[in-house]
């Protein structure tokens, strides 16, 4: 991506330095999709179910994520892109409310594909007369033609369905790599701070699903230290992101070329933020199974979504953490197989209790090691 700004750690005049109440609004919007894309795993918790749910969240993403960096070049404060961005928001929301039907025959399966298109047309023309202008000319094309795949899933047989889908997932994973996102602006400050409230809105909503669930179960204790678990499960899980990561990304990122910047923002906000929302997402529903079988063994695609999820999210801000500074933080990377060899059998021959434990176990262990980690750093430094 090339900008007007080769200065490295520069913000380009015109971009956004903070997140604004209507960007909120529409984030308001994307905690109900998450929430959707979480019931279609929770009410077909199988490797369909699990297929689905990633590829709807492929595409999803894709489009948050190009909102983002359409807000970060759009003036807020004018009645023109407020207009732009409620109209976006609305498309965002029908599409949402459609999601756990899109698989259906009838009118709910192409509504789907049909708010898409408007979310992606909507933001196709927000960056006419922008700093991003350029930009959309390479990935616009696409991103329309995913769109009409997408419509066209919901038009076709149902059969056919799945498969296109699966199409336009590839179609959003291959974009970057095909266009090169030349052409766009990326303020730091901003982006960074959009892209980790989103973070906060998932784990957000996977507590609220939680919660919901727990005050279900006619069983006290159950309800109330399952809950308490799985709390303590998604605090952690922002400790990971949000006691260092999330402040030295917006270091990193600054201190990145201009020319380069874009790029590395779409493979750390974009590839890998997904892996990291995917595992929240994976991650809540498996708390949910867990809890309901709190005290029996788990079977199924259902016994392993808790450890499933923890790794995804691990694996996700592992490859965060490499697009931003160079280096893989191995003790996460070795996080993933400890949970593989612990958490899984813990579900799989155990129960929900021990695998709710084992997990938060090793998330509080790496929180541990890298706190120690951290503090000798900072002592063994000069002054």
């Amino acid at each position: 991506m090339t900008t007007e700004n080769t200065e490295p750690g520069a913000e380009e005049i015109g971009t956004a330095q903070s997140v604004r109440p209507l960007e909120l609004f529409f984030d308001l919007v994307f905690v109900f999709t998450m929430t959707q894309v979480a019931l279609v795993l929770s009410e077909l918790p199988t490797l369909a179910g699990l297929g689905r749910a990633a590829a709807l969240l492929v595409v999803i993403w894709w489009m948050y994520g190009g909102y983002a960096w359409l807000t970060n070049t759009l003036d807020l404060d004018r009645t023109g892109p407020r207009l732009l961005i409620l109209t976006g928001t609305a498309g965002f929301f029908v599409m949402s409310m459609t999601v756990p039907r899109a698989a259906e025959e009838g009118p709910w399966a192409w509504l789907f594909g049909a708010s898409y298109l408007v979310v992606v047309a909507v933001h196709m023309v927000g960056f006419i007369g922008t700093s991003g202008h350029r930009g959309i000319l390479r990935v616009g094309p696409i991103n329309l033609g995913t769109a009409l795949v997408v419509l066209a899933a919901g038009l076709l047989p149902p059969h056919t369905r799945p498969w296109l889908l699966a199409l336009a997932a590839a179609m959003v994973l291959v974009t970057p790599i095909v266009t090169r996102v030349g052409g766009f602006t990326v303020g730091v400050g901003h982006f960074v701070e959009r892209h980790g409230l989103a973070v906060i809105i998932v784990l957000g909503e996977s507590i609220n699903e939680v919660g919901a669930l727990t005050s279900e179960q006619h069983e006290a204790r159950t309800a109330v230290v399952g809950a308490l678990l799985a709390l303590a499960l998604s605090a952690a899980m922002w400790w990971l992101y949000f006691g260092r990561e999330d402040r030295e990304s917006e270091v990193r990122l600054g201190q990145v070329p201009a020319d380069r910047r874009p790029r590395v923002a779409v493979y750390s906000f974009g590839y890998a933020y997904y892996v990291i929302v995917l595992g929240i997402a994976v991650a809540a529903v498996g708390m949910e199974k867990s809890i309901e079988e709190f005290r029996h063994v788990s079977h199924g695609v259902q016994a392993v979504l808790l450890p499933l999820g923890i790794s995804l999210f691990l694996a996700g801000l592992a490859g965060f953490h490499r697009a931003l500074a160079g280096t893989w933080p191995q003790a996460r990377l070795w996080a993933v197989l400890v949970v593989a060899a612990l958490v899984a059998p813990a579900a799989w021959w155990g129960s929900g209790a021990a695998a709710l434990g084992s997990a938060l176990v090793v998330l509080l262990g790496l929180i541990m090691w890298e706190g120690h980690h951290w503090d000798q750093v900072e002592t063994s430094k000069p002054g």
